[in-house]
């Protein structure tokens, strides 16, 4: 957990050599302020340090963001495992990463690019693991279905992303991708004529599709009866 003091420490004024920072101080200040529209300039004002001294720890605001992306991720709330069926615990992950990635896109460029990365991912897939163990996975069979359903989370929220995008200027994607097909020659598109309304699912739908494929073959594989799928 992040310590309750790196706040304070951070707007203390210090007088003659550049005071020292650390790696958790500046992740902390990132976060503080909100990663989208961050600038090194206005992270240093809020650290009371110069702009130079931030590129002592990291060479680039890339590399910054891509650190305060993942280290904010340690913080983030799991499902709680209640005894829900394999099924519906699996969908609370989803639900949740998949929000997670949604509000803060940035999370979608950032998280497999660090260090820190690696480790958020091992400690939210251990306790996943731990949960479907209990319920028959061994690690192998447990790794495989967190693998789908973190896919399936990162597909959402770039969906949703996309969808809201269009939401700006007062449109939808299915409307948009509509007046763009109305466009071209519909004889040449026969196929797609007839599967445009699939196209223009919303995310929802598509994930929806997508899990409930994946759990059935996952049930059916188990020898577990499908209408306990959730």
């Amino acid at each position: 957990m992040k310590s309750s003091t790196v706040k304070n420490q951070a707007k203390q004024t210090t007088y003659g050599r550049p005071r020292l920072l650390s790696h958790e101080e500046i992740l902390e200040g990132a976060v503080e302020l909100g990663l989208e529209g961050l600038t090194m300039k206005r992270l240093a004002t809020h650290l009371n340090v110069g702009t130079a001294t931030l590129y002592q720890y990291f060479d680039s605001r890339k590399t910054l963001m891509r650190a305060a992306a993942v280290y904010s991720l340690s913080d983030v709330p799991l499902p709680e495992d209640t005894g829900q069926h394999w099924s519906r615990l699996a969908r609370d992950y989803v639900e949740t990463i998949q929000s997670l990635l949604a509000e803060n896109p940035s999370f979608i460029h950032s998280y497999q690019h660090t260090d820190y990365g690696f480790e958020v991912q091992f400690q939210l897939i251990e306790k996943f693991l731990h949960s479907m163990s209990a319920r028959g996975f061994t690690p192998e069979k447990g790794m495989e279905l967190f693998n789908i359903i973190g896919m399936a989370a990162f597909a959402g929220a770039i969906e949703i992303t996309r969808q809201r995008e269009f939401e700006f200027q007062d449109e939808t994607m299915e409307v948009v991708a509509k007046r763009q097909f109305a466009r071209l020659d519909a004889n040449a598109f026969p196929m797609m004529a007839q599967a445009l309304s699939t196209f223009t699912q919303t995310p929802e739908q598509k994930i929806e599709l997508l899990l409930s494929a994946t759990f059935k073959t996952i049930a059916h594989e188990r020898g577990e009866n499908e209408s306990e799928i959730v």
